[in-house]
């Protein structure tokens, strides 16, 4: 495994909204790593976002690094390294900001926070080389356990032959007292697996969504996906005892089924008065709500505390998601037709600031030239669900649709959508979201899914980019990629991506490209009709 200051998973960071926040990384790894802030803006320091490829070069093994931000923020985050497969191995920790004006301050009397993750038994790079092979047919790695805050335990009978397995491992404990009101902080860091998460005789009222505070909205089983974010209040108002925490995989979104995973991860919630033993498993019942599987929480059901004025678009992008095989016989993934090849020596920002105004096709690059109120429609062609995160940005969810259905701006909510920045996209359905383009900077936007980031479904949004080039990167920052600055700041056209040597436009048009067929670019003809 890989530990962050010797344990699993990595130290809670925290702080106040309007805090600076210092990250001092040093690299003890055997190869290069970066830490990326997940769900912050990086308003002004969009070098810090910690994505190799994208906003900077890794950090060398025995190396150090200061990610230093202002936080303006706040809500319920976290860390992990935007390296490889590092996060699936352990570079995974908790992030939270807490709001000084938080109307539901005083309506909780403790916090915790709970962290879900999926957990493989085989090291990830070998994972991810026969994910990359035409052996895996593009089914992506199963499983073998789901972890809470880093704990959980596993039948050894279905353990390989030779292994090191512990029957009995202890599972994650929460303390509750009697009629006191907590603050689940609930954190999905996994590699592929949504969970539906709850607390057996416990109802949950939502208020918060990925820094978003909402009206309370109760449920008894709460569907999250990777790299979603939720905060919960919890009465403990039921009887003394102890109850199960269920956070219970959505194996109906896997491509296969496992033999030996339990889908059903569990932890213990005791009332601090509860007499019997403790080696005893709790007797409680799980809730019997029936939740839609590979789907987010319905946004209908989310509404945001204030309310706000969502402006009309300016720009609409339509994104196609699809999956098929190159000329090798590799499943890779495709948006509008091409598959992002990440550049680790010649980040797409520091293209920005030596003059590039043209990228390569594999690049995925969508350019924002000013402030802009943009729409971007993700169509999935895909059999699966795709949960996709923005950097840098939250977006406003207007709609989405399942399988045989179109988008259609006549049926979006422009009145009262929730605000977020990780959302699903339906297996053959779609999404549409909208966003403030006034954070000048290079944005990852990308499938979660670590499998899926790998095989190349992931976009960059490099919006303002002259404003970019007034910024002033700490010159830490550049020493990261030292031979990637041009002394006289002009166009570097000849370095970058591993694809074509020229960043200039396949079909000729001026500007950034993103894909030789970049009619996608605009408002897509293909479903212009709809809207």
């Amino acid at each position: 495994m890989f530990l962050i200051n010797g344990q699993f998973p990595g130290p809670l960071i925290e702080c106040n909204k309007g805090d600076t926040l210092v990250i001092n990384v040093k690299n003890e790894l055997d190869e290069d790593t970066t830490i990326h802030s997940h769900g912050m803006f990086q308003r002004g320091t969009p070098w810090y976002d910690g994505v190799p490829g994208q906003t900077q070069c890794g950090i060398p093994s025995k190396s150090s690094f200061t990610y230093k931000f202002k936080v303006e923020q706040s809500g319920t985050y976290w860390y992990h390294s935007h390296s490889r497969t590092q996060y699936i191995e352990g570079i995974v920790g908790p992030l939270i900001i807490h709001e000084p004006n938080d109307p539901y301050k005083n309506e909780c009397d403790e916090e915790i926070i709970v962290l879900l993750q999926d957990w493989y038994h085989t090291d990830a790079k070998t994972l991810l080389a026969t994910f990359l092979s035409p052996d895996s047919q593009g089914n992506e790695p199963l499983p073998d356990n789901g972890l809470i805050n880093g704990h959980n335990s596993f039948n050894c009978s279905s353990a390989p032959e030779g292994s090191d397995c512990v029957s009995n491992a202890p599972l994650a404990q929460f303390k509750f007292v009697k009629g006191k009101k907590y603050k689940l902080r609930i954190i999905n860091a996994s590699a592929f697996a949504a969970f539906i998460f709850s607390i057996d005789g416990h109802s949950m009222d939502v208020v918060e969504v990925e820094g978003m505070i909402t009206k309370r909205h109760t449920v008894h089983r709460l569907p999250i996906n990777v790299a979603q974010r939720y905060s919960v209040i919890v009465t403990a108002d039921q009887p003394i005892d102890q109850y199960f925490m269920r956070a219970e995989m959505e194996t109906a979104c896997f491509p296969t089924q496992s033999d030996v995973l339990n889908p059903l991860i569990k932890a213990v919630v005791t009332y601090d008065t509860y007499k019997c033993s403790t080696d005893q498993a709790p007797s409680s019942t799980a809730w019997s709500d029936d939740v839609e599987n590979c789907v987010d929480l319905k946004a209908s059901d989310l509404k945001p505390y204030k309310d706000q004025k969502i402006p009309n678009p300016t720009k609409t992008f339509t994104l196609e998601i699809d999956f098929r095989p190159d000329e090798n016989g590799v499943v890779l993934a495709y948006i509008n037709n091409s598959s992002y090849k990440i550049d680790t020596d010649n980040p797409t920002i520091i293209k920005v600031y030596n003059g590039v105004k043209q990228f390569a096709p594999d690049q995925n690059v969508f350019m924002i030239e000013k402030n802009e109120i943009v729409d971007i429609v993700l169509i999935n062609t895909d059999g699966g669900e795709h949960p996709f995160h923005f950097h840098g940005h939250t977006f406003w969810c207007l709609g989405s649709g399942e399988s045989g259905t179109q988008p259609d701006y006549n049926s979006l909510n422009t009145k009262d959508p929730i605000q977020r920045d990780t959302a699903t996209v339906p297996a053959n359905g779609w999404i549409v979201i909208r966003f403030v383009s006034n954070n000048a900077g290079v944005w990852g936007f990308h499938c979660h899914i670590e499998w899926h980031v790998a095989s190349g479904l992931v976009a960059q949004f490099v919006t303002q980019p002259d404003q970019i080039k007034r910024l002033n990167p700490p010159d830490e920052w550049k020493t990261l990629c030292p031979n990637s600055f041009n002394s006289n700041n002009s166009s570097n056209s000849s370095k970058g991506s591993k694809g074509p040597k020229s960043y200039k436009s396949l079909n000729g048009s001026n500007g950034f490209t993103n894909s030789p067929n970049n009619s996608h670019n605009e408002k897509s003809k293909k479903f212009k009709k709809p809207f």
